[in-house]
């Protein structure tokens, strides 16, 4: 029976899915509640980040490699290598959603902790391609140590239903610009739901009746958005970290007619005119325009959203995780391992590769 190389992680994933049978994941994904009541919710995030970057590295002998989400388990684990130079394993993190702090001493300190991690990090991964440079400029890390990968869907395993209830549709807690859609539909005649429950988001903005502001549950914001006549995805401007993958890869599976703005993201997922739209950060007048041009043709916003179903069918989890995993196993070739690591390495990538090439 062929030995299944396995990495280790604090990221969770399914058995029965490629991530969740070829990993084993420790430590905590989350903090407890009360622990969050009593120091807060960064402080929170960073204690158990630590402990589980420990907890990763204690076990690290075990495994093919690591696998790290971009928070404090990163730094954590990262550092403890860099310290304790005798066996180290291939190290690479994901989920690197990172910001420029407002503040000089953070933003500062912040680089520090990622120039001390990154010789011992064979690759931190993002989700938006221009991310690579601007990440590298903004904390002084060599550009060679990031990668580009695509986001993925992540609607495998939830029900909704598809339909189209004729009002327009935008969510998310983060980094959205409401106030350009509200001003941007304010006077075009379509049912509007913005899925939040930060309405600090909108404090200056004074609502039509044909706009809604309303929270629900993921499930809800699923069966929300496959509802939607159109999907909008309006982010903010100025930010070094982009998101809205999730929510534009969401919307275009489901066949949703999708508006991103933001063009130096959005380009990684969407042509423009043919699987979506795409304007600019802040441009009012094109978000408009392009709100009205796909409700004045109908037939080829419909168009639109079958493309875009059909590309979004590629961004699959297995997809995004198999390709994590490659790069792990890869950088086994560069670090020396323990003598008890009785598999070749190079030949189960090998034939991971063909798999995939069978698979395409």
């Amino acid at each position: 029976m062929d030995i299944i190389p396995k990495l280790l992680t604090d990221i969770p994933g399914k058995s029965g899915t490629f991530w969740g049978d070829h990993t084993h994941c420790v430590g905590f994904y989350q903090p407890p509640n009360y622990l969050i009541r009593l120091i807060g919710r960064r402080w929170a995030y960073n204690l158990t980040g630590i402990l589980t970057g420990l907890c990763l590295f204690i076990n690290r002998h075990k495994y093919v490699g690591v696998v790290t989400d971009g928070g404090a388990s990163t730094i954590t684990f990262a550092w403890l290598q860099r310290l304790f130079r005798y066996g180290r394993v291939p190290h690479v993190a994901i989920d690197c959603l990172w910001y420029r702090s407002d503040s000089k001493f953070r933003h500062k300190l912040k680089s520090l902790c990622l120039q001390v991690a990154a010789p011992v990090v064979h690759r931190f991964i993002v989700w938006a391609s221009h991310e690579i440079q601007d990440y590298s400029n903004a904390f002084g890390v060599d550009f060679k140590k990031f990668e580009y990968l695509p986001f993925h869907t992540t609607l495998n395993d939830y029900s909704f239903q598809i339909k189209d209830d004729g009002y327009l549709f935008a969510g998310g807690n983060f980094d959205r610009d409401y106030i350009l859609l509200v001003n941007a539909v304010r006077d075009i005649d379509i049912p509007t739901w913005i899925a939040t429950t930060r309405h600090d988001l909108l404090d200056t903005a004074k609502l039509p009746p044909h706009i809604w502001v309303e929270g629900t549950t993921p499930a809800g914001f699923r069966q929300a958005m496959a509802g939607a006549r159109l999907v909008v995805v309006p982010m903010l401007s100025g930010l070094l970290h982009s998101g809205g993958q999730q929510t534009c890869l969401n919307a275009m599976y489901m066949g949703k007619p999708t508006i991103a703005v933001g063009r130096k993201w959005a380009t990684d997922l969407i042509e423009d005119g043919v699987t979506g739209l795409i304007v600019d950060y802040g441009d009012e007048a094109g978000l408009r325009n392009a709100i009205k041009w796909l409700l004045d043709n109908p037939r080829l916003a419909e168009q639109i959203g079958q493309r875009a179903s059909m590309h979004a069918r590629e961004f699959t989890t297995e997809r995004t995780m198999r390709s994590v995993y490659e790069i792990v196993l890869s950088a086994t070739k560069a670090i020396h391992r323990w003598p008890k690591m009785a598999y070749d390495i190079a030949s189960v990538a090998s034939d991971i590769t063909h798999v995939n090439d069978i698979a395409n």
